[in-house]
């Protein structure tokens, strides 16, 4: 790594030039006393460096790198008596890897134990002074959302999105430590026993020290930005780049006639950490060259060329495998993203590995009834987890396997837990079906609502308002009284020992608002939807689509997760609203005769109720919604506990209906009704005498709830990038 050309006068220059002529400075604490040193020698190699085929390829790769100078090989023997006081020794480990039988991995988070029982600190855990640039490393987590939010923002029209991508060989091997600090990284090299003990020292950082990260960044994001300089160089400027026809190939290329209607070249470039990847809806095929030219041009003025291809910075056998090529269709990040539909899906490695180790836990459960150990079940949840990102709604069906996480059984059995092998089951129909229906990037975007639905819930029963905002949808109405048995259940000081909380039933209420809301809005793919609850546990489950202690939330939310899938919905903006403004649904939740007040014995009297506290612009009218009874049968058995599968929840009946008089569809209503948080008065001169401050009253609120939907939108976008990453 060596900055040139235009690198030379961007901010971190001066920082990047340092290292690559003095190198980065490394600090692991302490020294070690040769008895540690003997104790860590003792140890040896990782368990997976012992295996034949491992130290084969191991000899070789610590050959070629001693031949380019990234490594020596010393004798334990020749500097045991004065060994350099920089030295610590951890395992060298051989990790299976995809493009290889193995990738060797330094464990510098291995600690020393001495025969005295005495534990040393590892190399990471003595790095406690950081000397790497920390601020290099603020964009990893964003790579990947700004990459699906550009995908979603271009969704809208018909312009193709090109992607092409490029890997730095040998990452982090291309950025040496200062002099003398090397021996921080020491491993003894596995061979026959009765061999003398052989240490190899690297020369550059290695993968697992934790100040890798930041200095290798802190080189690869100044490339990004070099790449940014370039790419805003007027087209055709730039000079072919030797691997320029590597880019320049394949049938997407080949037959990109152009796109009409693209006024001006549009692109991404992105780092995460090693690799570079490029966005770009080109105007025509002029336009891939520019940029391909100057991601390229940009990451070589961070790490040097080399004259011979197979040993250049930018990974030629990656090349070859046609990663750097332009095409429509492109791996990224561990998900495939589809530039013709702006869709994406897990890599199909990834996905299939998953369906075949679930399907085996599947299997075990049904015949063997075997047991999951416990480190095999969390990595795969793990992977799940990951793999969601492409379904946000499979988040919903893992609250049973979070579960088990906390409580950490040796062995997990999924024969003996229903709502846990119902979990796996529904995760992997969804991960199977992802390819074949793959997700739009757009549902994986929140932003302003087109539509806005309000509930509550209480002992009584569940009422709720839908309004259109960027949308227009009939002003609409609903409530539904809980049967006997479920009112008998709700804990209570008079009924401690009930099986319902408050907080199960406003969650069921939002899962009725939002079956109300399929049929009442017009929701398709991305449509953005808010909802508001006066209730804090529920509203927290659904932005996590998590539950912790409730067996009943956690199903209900797995039903939510379902629909949301099914309708395509973008992510819920889901707020809480206090209480005491959250009149407009007291009314339909309590219309059942406590207050009396408040009494409705039919649709009618609610609507006419309703329609004299919260009286709509322009004399249009609420509508009254009837829930199914099919639908609210759905939801009772929920709360009865009673398991409804996979495909129920997909194939819904009947929702309900609008009766009466159908009022006229409205947008821009939700900040209307922010005003009308608190029931008016009937009486005209209360009304006449304290219209100003309810006025007042209600704008206020409005601007409040209006800035905490702002503020959580922006939380879910990704970070913008600077101009130039600042070093501090």
């Amino acid at each position: 790594m060596c900055p040139a050309g235009v690198a030379l006068s961007h901010p971190a220059a001066e920082v990047l030039l340092d290292y690559a002529h003095r190198g980065c400075p490394v600090n692991t604490g302490s020294p070690w006393s040769k008895e540690m040193m003997e104790a860590a020698i003792k140890k040896g190699p990782h368990t997976s460096a012992l295996v034949d085929d491992a130290i084969k390829q191991l000899h070789q790769e610590v050959e070629a790198k001693v031949e380019c100078g990234q490594c020596r090989v010393v004798l334990w023997d020749d500097i045991k008596d004065d060994p350099p006081k920089e030295l610590k020794i951890s395992p060298i480990a051989m990790i299976p890897h995809k493009s290889k039988p193995y990738r060797s991995i330094l464990d510098v988070s291995f600690g020393v134990t001495l025969d005295t029982g005495e534990k040393i600190p590892s190399v990471n855990e003595s790095s406690v002074i950081k000397t790497a640039p920390a601020k290099a490393i603020d964009q990893l987590g964003h790579s990947l959302n700004r990459i699906i939010h550009a995908f979603a923002q271009a969704d809208t029209s018909d312009a193709k999105i090109f992607a092409a991508k490029w890997d730095i060989k040998d990452g982090f091997w291309r950025l040496d430590c200062e002099e003398g600090e090397e021996w921080n990284f020491a491993y003894v090299l596995p061979q026959q026993e009765g061999q003398p003990v052989k240490l190899v020292v690297p020369t550059s950082l290695q993968m697992g020290w934790i100040e890798s990260p930041p200095y290798f960044c802190a080189a690869s994001e100044t490339g990004r930005d070099v790449a940014q300089q370039y790419s805003e160089a007027p087209i055709g400027s730039l000079e072919n780049h030797k691997f320029i026809s590597h880019a320049l190939q394949g049938e997407d290329y080949e037959t990109f006639q152009g796109q009409g209607g693209i006024e001006k070249l549009r692109y991404m470039i992105e780092v995460y950490v090693d690799d570079y990847i490029c966005l770009a809806i080109p105007r025509n095929k002029e336009d891939l060259r520019h940029m391909a030219n100057a991601v390229m041009a940009g990451v070589h003025d961070i790490f040097p060329a080399d004259e011979e291809d197979t040993a250049d910075p930018i990974s030629y056998k990656k090349l070859l495998k046609l990663e750097g090529m332009w095409a429509l269709t492109k791996d990224i990040l561990g998900f495939t993203f589809d530039g013709d539909n702006k869709t994406l899906w897990l890599e199909s490695p990834k996905r299939d590995a998953l369906l075949t180790t679930m399907k085996q836990w599947i299997r075990a459960a049904n015949r063997t009834k075997g047991g999951i150990p416990f480190d095999e079940f969390r990595s795969i949840i793990a992977k799940l987890r990951h793999a969601f990102i492409s379904i946000p709604s499979g988040k919903g069906l893992l609250s049973p396997c979070n579960a088990i996480l906390r409580m950490q059984p040796p062995i997990v059995y999924l024969h003996k837990n229903r709502l846990l092998r119902q979990a796996i089951c529904d995760c992997r129909t969804l991960l199977r079906e992802s390819t074949v229906a793959p997700t739009k990037c757009s549902e994986l975007v929140a932003a302003w609502p087109d539509f806005v639905g309000v509930k509550d819930a209480s002992g009584h029963g569940v009422g709720g308002v839908i309004v259109g905002e960027n949308k227009q949808c009939v002003p609409t109405v609903f409530r539904y009284e809980w049967p006997d048995d479920i009112k008998k259940e709700i804990v209570s000081d008079a009924n401690p020992n009930g099986k319902l909380t408050n907080s199960d039933l406003e969650c069921a209420g939002l899962l009725m608002l939002w079956l109300v809301m399929e049929d009442v809005c017009d929701i398709t793919t991305g449509t953005h939807v808010a909802l508001f609850s006066d209730n804090s546990p529920t509203v927290s489950w659904v932005q996590r689509l998590a539950v912790k202690s409730s067996l009943v939330a956690g199903q209900l939310i797995r039903a939510l997760a379902l629909r949301l899938k099914v309708m395509g919905a973008s992510p819920l903006s889901t707020l809480h609203v206090p209480g005491v403004q959250n009149a407009m649904t007291d009314i339909p939740s309590r219309s059942f005769g406590d207050p009396p007040k408040w009494h409705c014995k039919s649709d009618e009297e609610l609507l006419t109720l309703y329609n004299s506290h919260f009286p709509l612009p322009n004399q249009n009218s609420w509508t009254v919604y009837q829930v199914s009874s099919r639908i609210s049968t759905r939801i009772l058995s929920v709360l009865r506990m009673q398991l409804i599968s996979l495909d129920e929840w997909r194939r819904l009946p009947s929702r309900g209906r609008h009766t009466g008089v159908v009022g006229s569809p409205m947008p821009h209503l939700w900040e209307w009704t922010l005003t009308y948080r608190m029931p008016r008065s009937s009486n005209a001169s209360e009304l006449s005498r304290d219209s100003q401050q309810s006025l007042e009253w209600g704008t206020s609120i409005a601007a409040g709830v209006k800035s905490e939907l702002r503020r959580y939108l922006q939380l879910s976008q990704p970070l913008a990038r600077r101009a130039l990453w600042p070093m501090e």
